[in-house]
């Protein structure tokens, strides 16, 4: 007789990377046992040399939860071994021994051989992003992986003696190992997206026709899902309605916080008394792709031309990531605006520095994703920045974000490209002396609680195996 139901928990985002993808499915992992579940967690194994990997990150993973671990190969990864291979034997060829009559028309050819070489890797560049990202890594580049990993799981679920699985989504790929388990087992299989699949605001580099042909795979996979879950009832109602003729239940669990983090870091809070030299604005997390800010910064830049009085006390402080074409054009403003010495970017840092930066900042910077489908989308961020007790300066449009905030009385809200709705709140808080202390609407706020939303789970859980115990 086992003394708890088991899970098999598949996620290609997990700790030690760091990912903000693999908060969500670490603390479900780390509160449903609790709940009467215990999780075996099938994910991605990573190197110490790969730029995602954080050490630190390993003590996220309680010690009683036995993880497994398969290597993403990526198709793109062998294309590229085997062009090295080749362009090693073309060289290898072309070597011969050097006299003192060769060096310096050596030295001629050798700058034409790496203009050469550099127009091969252009030429190389290009057929990745053109051929292996639009036509081979379908629906994502974890292929390899989804496939490794679903003989592995097949040995996880005989030997551990396995009730349900659920799959975390991205990467979609995982969807592909769910589906193929559950055909292989009959066991019920539980789907979350915390993106979509097709329809994601952050995947429409996508052509018509790969786009049709995924659409097509996911209403095959997903009219074999038991549940499927969405992390906002935007995300679940454009579910519903693409997979009409699925037969799944249907659930949202939003992202959340825990409240045993940031109690400790709450208690050392260097909280502003009276009039502050200086307005911290912080914002934590990546900006790339469709999550880039510039209305901010561009508000901020005309606020200094017409009222520099009120700029000289704003500092604006980003923990994370920048891509290089969101940096040049944060260049571009900053430098135009004269307003660089605003600005200060301190790249990644480790997950603690940024939570005490949140809770020790004057008000707390939230960007949102531009695209078709974002009025689904709920940043995790957000429920840290919740948890971290500071107002919120939220650029986002209409949708689950903006009600979230206005509803719990977080912070303020503007349309997440209008630099004019930006300018005109901005104005109204530096004018003010000190910083606007939030009165959250705790009994709201509640339902975020990472505990509650993880009971909400199993729950599930629980419904789904009763209702195959049933069926039998």
């Amino acid at each position: 007789m086992k003394n708890s139901k088991r899970v098999l928990v598949v996620a290609g985002e997990y700790p030690p990377l760091k990912t903000i993808g693999r908060i969500r499915t670490a603390k479900f992992v780390e509160h449903m046992r609790k709940f009467g579940w215990q999780p075996y967690v099938l994910t991605v194994s990573y190197k110490e040399s790969d730029g995602n990997y954080f050490k630190e990150l390993v003590d996220e993973i309680p010690d009683d939860v036995k993880v497994f671990r398969v290597e993403n190969d990526t198709y793109d990864e062998q294309f590229i071994r085997i062009i090295k291979r080749l362009l090693s034997g073309i060289t290898s060829q072309n070597n011969h021994v050097t006299t003192s009559d060769n060096i310096s028309q050596i030295n001629s050819t050798s700058k034409i051989k790496n203009t050469k070489d550099n127009h091969i890797k252009d030429i190389l560049l290009r057929l990745y992003k053109s051929f292996f990202k639009q036509w081979v890594n379908i629906p994502d580049d974890y292929i390899i992986w989804s496939n490794r990993a679903h003989y592995e799981a097949l040995t996880i679920i005989k030997e551990h003696d396995i009730d349900l699985i659920y799959t975390s989504l991205p990467p979609i790929s995982a969807a592909i190992t769910g589906y193929k388990l559950k055909l292989a087992t009959s066991l019920p299989w539980i789907v979350d997206y915390r993106d979509l699949w097709t329809g994601d605001v952050l995947r429409e580099w996508i052509n018509p026709l790969r786009n049709r042909y995924e659409v097509y795979l996911e209403k095959k996979l997903i009219k074999k899902a038991d549940v499927v879950i969405a992390v906002s009832e935007q995300k679940t109602d454009y579910l519903k309605k693409l997979h009409t003729s699925a037969s799944c239940h249907w659930a949202t669990l939003t992202n959340g916080y825990d409240k045993d983090v940031f109690e400790p870091l709450l208690k050392e809070q260097n909280k502003v008394k009276g009039h502050s030299d200086t307005l911290n604005f912080v914002y934590t997390g990546r900006l790339f792709k469709n999550r880039r800010g510039y209305a901010f910064a561009e508000a901020l830049g005309q606020l200094s031309e017409e009222h520099p009085e009120l700029i000289r006390k704003v500092s604006v402080q980003i923990y994370g990531g920048v891509s290089e074409e969101i940096m040049k054009r944060y260049d571009e403003i900053l430098k135009h605006y004269k307003i660089e010495h605003l600005y200060h970017f301190h790249g990644d840092v480790s997950y603690m520095e940024a939570m005490k930066a949140q809770v020790n900042a004057d008000y707390l910077l939230l960007i949102v994703d531009t695209g078709l489908t974002s009025d689904g989308v709920i940043p995790g961020k957000l429920f840290e920045y919740i948890a971290s007790q500071r107002p919120i300066f939220a650029l986002c449009n209409e949708g689950a974000t903006k009600d979230i905030i206005e509803r719990a009385n977080a912070g303020i809200v503007v349309p997440v490209e209008s630099v004019k709705e930006c300018k005109k709140s901005l104005y109204n808080l530096l004018q003010i002396n000190v910083p606007v202390t939030p009165s959250f609407d705790v009994q709201y706020l509640e339902q975020f609680d990472r505990n509650n939303i993880s009971k909400k789970l199993t729950q599930l859980f629980d419904r789904t195996i009763a209702s195959y115990q049933a069926n039998d």
